[in-house]
């Protein structure tokens, strides 16, 4: 894979069902630009940024053809992905389109012109003397010229002087020979036959006010392309996305929903308070309680393969076992979202090699690549947020770093949820995230599955009660949303028990199922 910047980013709802939105910057810029408005994009999208050869992070390819950079940039783009390109990056996910034209579903451009220099047929757009003098200004001077490119883009907005502030706060660094590269790419782009080709919905913005994209160009656009959409913002400039950050998200999100790429949005199932505070108030029981856990643990540790001296992060590390375990031969990272798990884990399993930390696994405290590998043991089950415990995990692993998993499947406690299930309608067992799920959820933070491996592991109790207080023991309790608020009837307690008793085996002991499956998973 050829060395482009790319940064992925969960959205805010459950990630393994949310759409992908890659982003493309303009010239002279970054994907530094978009920061601000990730907000708004994640609220329902999985954010990819990208910054284009020489820019930002990216290393200069200066003899790089469009078609090069095209075949390049398919490497970095989810299929069935949405494509948002501002300025330069516009006319690039349009020509992307075309020649890759199964790959995405959808296209919205911010104040980009399908062809930067002006044609006798398309007289909307800088005339090819004004370019060429503006190649000339950037080879003499380029601070110079680049301090005057970043002013016209904010010429005649709402706010200019605040906008031109907010620029230069985010004006990136690129090499001559990138910058030239770039003036030669809008100066050869010219994508208005893919757009009239184009067949996915698509929107286009443009600022009333903008003076590198004249407002003309819209009108243009209704022409070429009819059964596209075009919006002209009043009073924005050549920043729509800045200075119009939610009417912009707007149009987004209309554009998402007409490509059948956004679902509605779901209700949380859990908490994260309600999940810390439940592990918290079992640390001190939990050891007594948590056979299975240990098992399981136990079985998934004995699966990893390191080398002496790697730095392991163990998340959900709970009362810290499986890290004074860990940390005989390795650096440790205890880490689990329960204060009250860390801090008994703190008090109990002293060792030098180990740093016990209470983080969330959706947003890891940690340096990118940082660490040589992660266990995991019955824990990731209880992110609300699966796919972005993934691509945190991702985010941290060192390249060819891997992950060792152990989480529960759909039918983990079928028994308990069937017995319910005919007492009330309400949700008395947590549900854990189908196969096919968690597969996307990998599959979208860059990791690949090696190994996995199913155990279906039967418990067996002579009373109920043995269960309901285990459970409760190890904080394993009901945490779902939609759980009864308050004392649950005589009557329902007594049709949930007798539902459970047609369980009962032949052995006359009460069963207890949990799937159990095994990953490890590499970057």
């Amino acid at each position: 894979m050829s060395n482009w910047y790319c940064e992925r980013m969960p959205s805010q709802i459950a990630s393994a069902t949310a759409p992908d939105l890659v982003l493309l910057h303009g010239w002279g810029m970054s994907s530094d630009v978009f920061r601000d408005w990730l907000p708004l994009l994640r609220r329902r999208c999985n954010v990819t940024l990208l910054d284009l050869p020489g820019f930002g992070r990216s290393p200069a390819q200066p003899q790089l053809t469009i078609e090069q950079l095209l075949d390049q940039l398919a490497q970095y783009i989810p299929q069935n992905a949405a494509l948002l390109g501002w300025s330069l990056g516009g006319a690039i996910a349009t020509a992307f389109t075309a020649r890759f034209p199964a790959h995405c579903t959808a296209l919205m451009t911010l104040a980009s012109n399908p062809c930067f220099v002006a044609h006798d047929d398309w007289p909307c757009a800088m005339p090819a003397a004004t370019f060429a003098e503006f190649q000339t200004q950037l080879a003499q001077n380029p601070a110079v010229t680049l301090r005057r490119f970043l002013a016209l883009q904010t010429r005649g907005s709402d706010g200019e002087r605040e906008l031109l502030r907010w620029l230069r706060n985010h004006e990136t660094s690129a090499s001559s020979d990138a910058l030239a590269w770039g003036l030669n790419l809008l100066a050869q782009l010219d994508v208005r036959a893919a757009l009239q080709q184009s067949t996915i919905p698509a929107v286009h913005i443009f600022g009333s006010a903008d003076v590198l994209v004249p407002a003309s160009v819209a009108e243009n656009i209704s022409r070429v392309a009819a059964q596209q959409w075009v919006v002209l913002l009043d009073s924005a400039a050549h920043l729509p996305f800045v200075s119009h950050a939610e009417l912009c998200w707007q149009h987004l999100d209309r554009l998402l929903s007409s490509a059948k790429l956004l679902q509605r949005a779901p209700f949380a199932q859990r908490s994260k308070r309600s999940v810390a505070n439940s592990f918290s108030n079992a640390a001190q029981s939990y050891d007594s309680a948590a056979q299975l856990q240990r098992d399981v643990a136990n079985k998934l540790l004995v699966q990893m393969q390191l080398p002496a001296a790697s730095t392991v992060l163990d998340i959900g590390c709970g009362t810290g076992a499986i890290s004074l375990q860990l940390a005989q031969h390795h650096a440790v990272i205890g880490l689990d979202i329960a204060e009250g798990m860390v801090q008994y884990a703190c008090a109990h399993q002293h060792h030098e090699n180990i740093n016990w930390l209470c983080g969330d696994a959706e947003n890891l405290p940690l340096a990118t690549a940082s660490i040589d590998a992660v266990f995991s043991s019955l824990a990731l089950q209880w992110s609300e947020n699966i796919g972005a415990a993934f691509i945190e995990i991702a985010r941290v692993l060192r390249d060819g770093g891997s992950a060792w998993i152990a989480t529960l499947g759909p039918n983990t406690l079928h028994e308990l949820r069937s017995a319910w299930q005919q007492a009330d309608d309400r949700v008395h067992v947590n549900g854990f995230m189908a196969r096919d799920q968690i597969e996307t959820a990998l599959q979208r933070a860059g990791l690949t599955v090696q190994s996995w491996r199913e155990q279906n592991i039967v418990l067996r109790y002579r009373e109920l009660r043995e269960l309901t207080r285990e459970l409760k023991s190890i904080g394993a309790h009901n945490v779902n949303s939609g759980r009864p608020d308050g004392l649950t009837s005589r009557a329902r307690l007594q049709r949930f028990s007798a539902a459970y008793e047609t369980q009962r085996g032949a052995d006359g002991f009460l069963p207890a199922t949990y799937q159990v499956w095994y990953l490890r998973v590499g970057k």
